[in-house]
């Protein structure tokens, strides 16, 4: 993807770009750290269509979402040697139940899951334990049965 970035004096910066399927859109970054979305005409690239007015801290969570793994990897092999176990690797999002919290205080402890290990930024932290407090970009490893491994899932996903 290609970025066309133009300085707006008094402003910020304005980041535009088009989509694989064509569709033009920017972000613009004001100084004081607000960001605007900005979706364009099909036909006309300086007419808008639409604004998404964005603080910074709501700027942080779209990039935290959009920046999270589309699927929860499973550990196959694992799973084969312990019919009945889901083991999986789940993102914490910005703002979910997980973020800036202990493994005990997220409501999942009391389930029938196993914290097995988090890693963050490239570490992996073995068998952490109920009073290690996650973050958004960790990524907690679990194993349970199925359905407690996708409400897992749920819950750190921010949903």
């Amino acid at each position: 993807m290609r970025f066309e970035r133009t300085v707006i004096p008094g402003v910020g910066l304005c980041q535009r770009f088009a989509t694989a399927h064509g569709q033009r859109a920017g972000v613009i970054s004001h100084v004081g750290g607000r960001r605007d979305v900005v979706i364009y005409h099909p036909e006309d690239s300086d007419t808008a269509l639409c604004t998404l007015v964005l603080d910074q801290s709501e700027a942080q969570a779209v990039a935290g979402v959009l920046d999270q793994a589309v699927t929860i990897d499973h550990l196959a092999e694992l799973e084969r040697e312990l019919p009945g176990v889901t083991v999986v690797r789940i993102p914490v999002a910005v703002g979910s139940v997980g973020d800036g919290r202990s493994w005990r205080d997220t409501a999942l402890s009391g389930r029938p899951l196993s914290l097995l290990a988090v890693v963050r930024a490239g570490r992996v932290v073995p068998t952490p334990g109920d009073d290690y407090v996650l973050l958004a970009g960790d990524e907690v490893v679990v194993a349970g049965a199925e359905v407690a491994t996708t409400t897992a899932a749920d819950v750190l996903a921010g949903h």
